[in-house]
């Protein structure tokens, strides 16, 4: 049986093992954490550190960035170590989905 690949900060979000949606929605919207996009998924320099660039605010309005894939983005920064940019008078992260 085949191990899954430790995750950590500087993990390739292809490598995560994400859902199809939630890794489309990073690859689409790679220029918003400073990465350059590319014509490929697996050609994409987008790391998990790159997703604490920007606010989960910012990450919820992209488009087809619903619950569920929000919920799994914040799940990989939490076992990655990583946190998102905070704004002024936000409220830290959940992974309670009934908030």
């Amino acid at each position: 049986m085949k191990d899954k690949p430790k995750i950590d900060k500087d993990s390739f979000i292809r490598d995560c093992n994400l859902s199809v949606r939630t890794q489309n929605v990073l690859y689409n919207n790679a220029k918003a954490f400073g990465v350059e996009k590319t014509s490929f998924i697996t050609n994409s320099d987008l790391k998990v550190s790159d997703i604490g660039k920007v606010s989960l605010r910012v990450i919820g309005g992209f488009r087809n960035c619903g619950k569920k894939t929000l919920l799994e983005i914040i799940a990989l920064c939490t076992k990655a170590g990583v946190e998102f940019k905070q704004e002024k008078n936000s409220p830290p992260p959940t992974t309670d989905p009934g908030k």
